[in-house]
């Protein structure tokens, strides 16, 4: 007994609409948004190096950033920011709040805030699929 399969459905005319109904500058925003977060948490916040040269108490403007960037992530801020952002964009239907609560949520999900940053990344996506025209289109 042979169960038949459905058609898949092509993965690239699925990422040409995301760009034309999200917007390939928002998505591009996105990835920035996301090495730099990656950079912040990986680079200054968990680096080794830095720890032994921010101990030492050198002016290093590297050591102020690592002291102050924690500001973002503390009691999951930027997370909490992305889902009211979400919400917003929701009740509102507003596409720029949903744009901040893409890339506020694409950074929390770097910036240990995951739980409240995915929410309100999947909120700013849904405003901007929702719309039903493309973006890009002429």
């Amino acid at each position: 007994m042979t169960i038949p399969l459905s058609p898949a459905v092509p993965a690239a005319g699925l990422c040409v609409d995301l760009k034309l109904r999200v917007g390939t500058g928002l998505l591009a925003a996105l990835a920035l948004a996301i090495a730099v977060s990656a950079g912040l948490r990986y680079g200054l916040m968990e680096s080794d190096l830095l720890h032994g040269l921010c101990a030492s108490a050198t002016g290093d403007w590297r050591c102020t950033v690592r002291q102050w960037a924690p500001q973002l992530f503390m009691h999951e801020r930027i997370g909490l920011a992305a889902l009211a952002l979400g919400v917003l964009a929701l009740i509102t239907r507003q596409r720029p709040l949903a744009a901040l609560a893409v890339l506020a949520g694409g950074a929390g999900l770097v910036l240990y805030a995951a739980d409240f940053a995915a929410v309100g990344l999947l909120l700013g996506l849904f405003v901007r699929l929702g719309h039903g025209r493309a973006v890009n289109a002429t």
